[in-house]
């Protein structure tokens, strides 16, 4: 069977568009999780570069500010209320940048007699740069910006590059070189941490309305398949039931014609049994006399008995166990076996003519609490099968009862010295059961009518609580086991 023909047969159901849904859900999260991630990364460099070329432009505009500032002035010809007018407009910008919520400090940073000096207002700015003015009290608070400024003296006022250095919680250090009139003089030095929550915002949300948009389409998506799939599988199970429902209508009118050929059989075998016993009857009432009075009427009261079993089994498939087994029943075994064979099988045939019974009855054993003409069912078509595979050869059947005090059971032995069973119809099925006991199993030509005589048998045993097994022993061999307790 191909791929393609194995989806065709598999039966979707409502827990498969749960679980279809469930695994999308997961690979959708997964999938946001790790878009987000690597967006998140993409986001962190870009920040990063900005933040360092927002860090060097602010601190560059702020030095140049301030150098152009310092170079407007003239030492010689400014007054006094200049000199403050100047001083007040340094001290205005360093304190704006401070205001600014990207800077987070700035000062200047000179070099003066192996030591480093940091300035942040503009008086003492003024006076050490315009005035030369070099007694400045040193600050200890600016270590770091102190040590950048040490480490980076050839790159300041050799090169005069800007030095730009990261450090934690995204601030950046930058040293701007600080310039009078061409000379570098110092540098200027500002902690930056640039503000973009603003703009990570915005990406953020971007991101969020794409991958809300996009969720919404995959899951409309998956709402819309389970609902176009769910109305296929509906119009699919509504064939089926209307496929089964036929389909259940042709077996129940099979199972009812069955039934009635069933019954048509159990009529038949019934039939043939019953002729058997009547025409028995119609001979002892012809034979009638004074003297036989008393025995012709018990063997036609059980004549009788047995036909009114017959009846009573073709009515009922499966009777009540108390028809069957009972303690008001007191059934002498051997009398039953000592019945059939005089008053059946030895009056079709004499003795010699074609078959011989050998009797070997315990006479110790117990009676039993079983119907005797279901024992009787159970004893008659054995002893016939013997007779019916044996023909026309010199047939000794001989018949046991044996009882064990110590177990309190007892054993029935039927066995001829015939041809036995073949070894097809004792093979086990997969219950363990003899095919010789099923039912319509039989040797016979005309199977039509054949295959119930052992199958009887063995159902009457099951019911009565006995056990039946049949070997080949030099002949047919059957046993059955009786139970007393």
């Amino acid at each position: 069977m191909s791929l393609t023909e194995k989806i065709k047969k598999y039966r979707f159901e409502f827990y498969h568009f749960i679980i279809l849904i469930i695994i999308i859900i997961i690979s959708q999260i997964t999938l946001s999780y790790i878009t987000t991630r690597s967006t998140q990364n993409l986001i962190g460099k870009a920040v990063d570069i900005y933040r360092w070329d927002t860090a060097e432009r602010i601190a560059d505009l702020t030095t140049i500010s301030l150098e152009l500032l310092m170079q407007n002035s003239n030492i010689s010809t400014i007054s006094e209320s200049d000199k403050n007018a100047l001083i007040e407009a340094l001290d205005f910008i360093l304190t704006q940048q401070r205001l600014q919520k990207n800077t987070e400090d700035i000062c200047f940073l000179f070099y003066s007699d192996d030591e480093i000096i940091d300035i942040d207002d503009g008086r003492r700015l003024y006076e050490y740069v315009i005035l030369q003015n070099r007694v400045v009290t040193a600050d200890y608070r600016r270590e770091k910006a102190k040590a950048l400024f040490s480490s980076s003296l050839e790159d300041i006022f050799i090169n005069e590059s800007v030095l730009n250095q990261k450090g934690s919680s995204q601030s950046f250090h930058v040293l701007v070189p600080f310039s009078i009139k061409g000379e570098v003089v110092g540098a200027v030095y500002m902690k930056i941490i640039p503000d973009i929550n603003n703009m990570k915002g915005l990406i953020a949300s971007s991101y969020d309305q794409t991958g809300a948009l996009f969720s919404a389409i995959v899951l409309f998506s998956i709402l819309l398949m389970y609902l176009i799939t769910n109305f296929l599988v509906q119009e699919r199970d509504q064939i089926q039931k209307e496929l089964y429902r036929q389909r259940e209508k042709r077996l129940t009118q099979k199972i009812e014609d069955e039934k009635e050929v069933h019954f048509a059989k159990r009529i038949y075998h019934a039939q043939h049994k019953a002729e058997k016993i009547m025409g028995f009857i119609r001979q002892d009432v012809l034979n009638l006399t004074e003297n036989n009075i008393d025995k012709i009427k018990q063997q036609i009261v059980k004549y009788a008995n047995f036909v009114g079993r017959v009846v009573y089994d073709m009515k009922n498939f499966n009777p009540p166990v108390t028809v069957i087994r009972n303690s008001a029943f007191n059934t002498d075994l051997n009398q039953v076996i000592e019945f059939i064979v005089d008053n059946i099988f030895r009056r079709v045939h004499k003795e010699n003519d074609q078959y011989r019974f050998d009797l070997q009855l315990d006479r110790n054993a117990p009676k039993l609490h079983i119907n005797e003409y279901v024992i009787w069912e159970i004893i008659e078509p054995l002893i016939q099968n013997c007779i019916d595979h044996n023909k026309n050869i010199n047939l000794l059947i001989t018949i046991i009862t044996k009882y064990n005090r110590n177990t309190n059971s007892s054993v029935l032995i039927i066995r001829d010295n015939g041809a036995g069973f073949k070894a097809d119809l004792l093979e086990e099925d997969r219950r363990g059961l003899k095919k010789i006991f099923i039912e319509k199993t039989s040797t016979k030509r005309n199977v039509q009518h054949s295959g119930y005589g052992c199958y009887i048998a063995y159902e009457n045993c099951r019911r009565t609580g006995m056990k039946i097994d049949v070997f080949n022993d030099n002949g047919a061999l059957t046993v059955i086991e009786i139970n007393h307790s």
